[in-house]
């Protein structure tokens, strides 16, 4: 595991916390915990699963640890996504820390039309390489830098379009392609201000279809949570 500049190189598990800069997040239950670190100037944000429940820590977690690292590699490189540095061990990943402040903390009107393009162009950006996120439309997901440009974080919830079962996997991907882009829209609508009738139509109207795939997988994430406090 190292960055471009060789920082990170010497991570471990027994040294984390000389490295640990700030707790992002306190880990439990079926949420890992997260903690920004430093390396040699170096900034990255650790996300790791071994203070979460026992199911998660031992069968779990490993697993979406994995499975959020192909999705990163598979994004590597793709403007407005942090840059994949690696796995601590089996149960934590690192990636860049993007300075800026989550699009929830701001208020309605504030962020331009502008940012609100270049958002829609990174997300086709994802789709494009064959990634759904899965959830835009939680904007604690989408990070403005000091200079106006969008990242989208937290790829916990995204999967691609290729894969085991490819058929299912890319009806899917249609669906949850239309997810994020309604996520932007939204978010465009409504921190943005910027308002108009068939924005709102596609925003915030879902057919049967959508409505049961979504049900699915609000279903899933439901007993995902109920066993990991098992």
């Amino acid at each position: 595991m190292v960055a471009s500049d060789g920082a990170f190189s010497a991570l471990t598990r027994e040294n984390l916390q000389q490295h640990v800069r700030r707790r992002l997040r306190e880990g439990g239950g079926s949420r890992p915990q997260l903690l920004l670190v430093e390396d040699r100037g170096r900034r990255a944000v650790l996300k790791d699963y071994r203070p979460s429940a026992w199911l998660l820590r031992a069968v779990i977690g490993p697993w979406l640890i994995s499975r959020e690292e192909r999705i990163y590699r598979a994004l590597q490189g793709a403007p407005g996504v942090p840059r994949l540095i690696g796995r601590l061990d089996r149960d934590a990943l690192l990636v860049e820390h993007i300075e800026g402040r989550s699009c929830a903390d701001y208020a309605d009107g504030e962020l331009p039309a502008q940012f609100f393009d270049r958002l829609m162009s990174v997300v086709q950006g994802l789709h494009e390489r064959g990634v759904v996120h899965c959830d835009i439309k939680n904007r604690a997901n989408i990070v403005v830098t000091p200079d106006g440009r969008p990242y989208i974080v937290d790829f916990a919830s995204a999967f691609r379009r290729e894969g085991p079962l490819a058929p299912v996997r890319r009806l899917a991907f249609e669906r949850f392609r239309l997810d994020d882009l309604r996520g932007v829209v939204k978010a465009r609508l409504l921190v943005g201000r910027i308002w108009n009738e068939p924005d709102a139509q596609f925003a915030f109207r879902r057919g049967a279809g959508e409505r049961a795939v979504r049900a699915l997988r609000d279903g899933a994430r439901w007993l995902f949570k109920l066993l990991s406090r098992a």
